[in-house]
């Protein structure tokens, strides 16, 4: 019980510093007005959604009490479902980053039309219904809880069976099948063109760029399979066991705060890997020089 209540605080502190650091980087991420970062944009703003009702679910696991836990049962049962399918659409998002980072590496042709607003937004919008899609049975059965009514066969079969394999199995294995390819083609083109011909050439820095951010979405994605696979290990092992106990247990709770560590770190990625990130981060927290203060408080005088 105090090992739980430990992590659970842990959990809570972690999402803080996620919120925090995601919102910081939404804001920076605005001002770079980038169109080749726009879904890292949007993977923050769902990053910092998701942390807030984590850590809000944290909070009423160690903050309410037996004889309020009744009361708030629906409350909690929603947010546990709420998170659950902004988890999905988060990872479907990144599955979508690295597709589209793999389309501009291999086939920057095809990446120009990927890159249009419009098809961006279909996209969006299937990968939302898709999360909704994936999670149907446990709105289901959040909602017969609720009513207190018996759960269905299927509806058990789907949640412990089908939606792990939705919500894991799948993206890590489209993820790792487009970062092999996003390395692969890379190590290509630095075969081909050199990298002395790309630094001298007028496009270097453009270069640079676009090496710092296939560098970034690499950590994010590597990030993303090393949580997501070890959620998914203790899935499996609590399915092949068939009881949960305190090895399941130990694992069930690394995995569950792996899973906050991924939606938290993007900030840190973004300060370690992108310069043009630290650039304007640094230009926008510049304080004014108290000269320039002093000289806008001074009155004029006229000769």
């Amino acid at each position: 019980m105090v090992f739980e209540k430990v992590c659970q605080c842990i959990g809570i502190g972690i999402c803080l510093l996620g919120i925090i650091g995601n919102s910081i980087s939404v804001y920076v991420l605005s001002k770079m007005n980038s169109r080749s970062l726009r879904l890292l944009k949007y993977l923050n703003l769902v990053d910092t959604v998701f942390l807030s009702l984590l850590c809000t679910l944290l909070a009423m696991d160690v903050l309410m009490a037996e004889e309020f836990y009744s009361s708030l049962f629906p409350l909690y049962m929603c947010i546990l479902t709420s998170a659950g399918i902004v988890q999905t659409f988060e990872a479907y998002l990144t599955v979508m980053i690295a597709f589209v980072r793999c389309l501009a590496v291999a086939m920057p042709f095809q990446f120009s039309t990927c890159m249009r607003d419009s098809i961006q937004n279909r996209l969006l919008f299937g990968i939302a219904t898709l999360s909704v899609l994936f999670n149907m049975s446990s709105v289901v059965e959040c909602i017969l809880s609720l009513r207190r009514m018996p759960s269905n066969v299927w509806i058990s079969v789907l949640t412990t069976h089908v939606e792990p394999i939705c919500r894991q199995i799948i993206p890590v294995l489209a993820i790792i099948i487009c970062n092999v390819i996003l390395v692969v083609s890379r190590c290509r083109m630095k075969s081909l063109h050199g990298q002395d011909n790309q630094s001298s050439s007028p496009d270097g820095r453009h270069s640079r760029s676009a090496f710092q951010l296939t560098c970034l979405i690499l950590a994010i994605t590597a990030m993303f399979i090393a949580t997501h696979g070890s959620f998914g290990v203790a899935l499996l092992y609590i399915r092949i066991s068939q009881t949960v106990d305190e090895i399941a247990y130990y694992i069930s709770v690394f995995a569950s705060l792996m899973t906050i560590i991924n939606s938290a770190t993007n900030f840190i990625f973004y300060c370690l890997i992108g310069s043009e990130f630290r650039t304007t981060l640094v230009s926008l927290c510049k304080v004014t020089p108290c000269s320039t203060r002093r000289n806008r408080s001074m009155p004029v005088s006229t000769v």
